[in-house]
């Protein structure tokens, strides 16, 4: 009778450790996230994020550094280092596209960081006026510019139907030797 209990205490650990075993599957099955659908839709999700950086790779093992150090060079021999070059330019440009330009306002960010070393942001505010056709090609100039303005934020008024308007123009460029 002895090896009857010892065969009944076995069988019950056995079965309450394989009980166990089920809860244990039983919850994992149900968990959040474990379905096969969701299991593929992170596999999908995967999929694309490898593909996505895939892409990238490929493109920074194509990209050519001496290329890119010779456009950079180029870029930053046409930032200019005075602000009259700046306002010459802008000058030159509304000269060239038939409007008037009043007065120019610069203000620069002390806390901002640029990428390029001893080139500092400015930030320009200027009104422009003319006739529609005029400002649209003043536009047009400013972003074809070889100097770098970034259009920031436009507000137009005045009649558009080929009459005055005025344009109040917010963009950006950059200053050497002000960082």
């Amino acid at each position: 009778m002895g090896d009857l209990e010892k065969i009944q205490k076995r069988f019950a650990t056995a079965a309450t450790i394989l009980g166990l075993a089920i809860l244990a599957l039983l919850v994992y099955l149900m968990w959040p996230g474990s379905s096969p659908s969701a299991l593929e839709a992170k596999r999908a999700s995967l999929q694309l994020q490898y593909n996505s950086l895939s892409q990238e790779v490929k493109l920074w093992q194509s990209s050519n550094p001496e290329n890119t150090r010779a456009e950079l060079k180029v870029l930053y021999s046409g930032i200019p280092s005075r602000y009259s070059q700046i306002s010459q330019r802008i000058q030159k440009l509304s000269q060239e596209t038939g409007v008037s330009s009043q007065s120019i306002k610069y203000s620069t960010d002390t806390g901002e960081k640029t990428e390029l070393a001893d080139v500092q942001r400015i930030k320009i505010d200027t009104t422009i006026s003319g006739d529609y056709g005029k400002v649209a090609r003043f536009i047009n100039a400013m972003e074809q510019d070889p100097l770098l303005f970034i259009i920031e934020k436009i507000s137009l008024s005045g009649q558009p139907e080929g009459g005055a308007v005025s344009l109040q123009i917010s963009f950006d460029t950059f200053l050497k030797g002000a960082a």
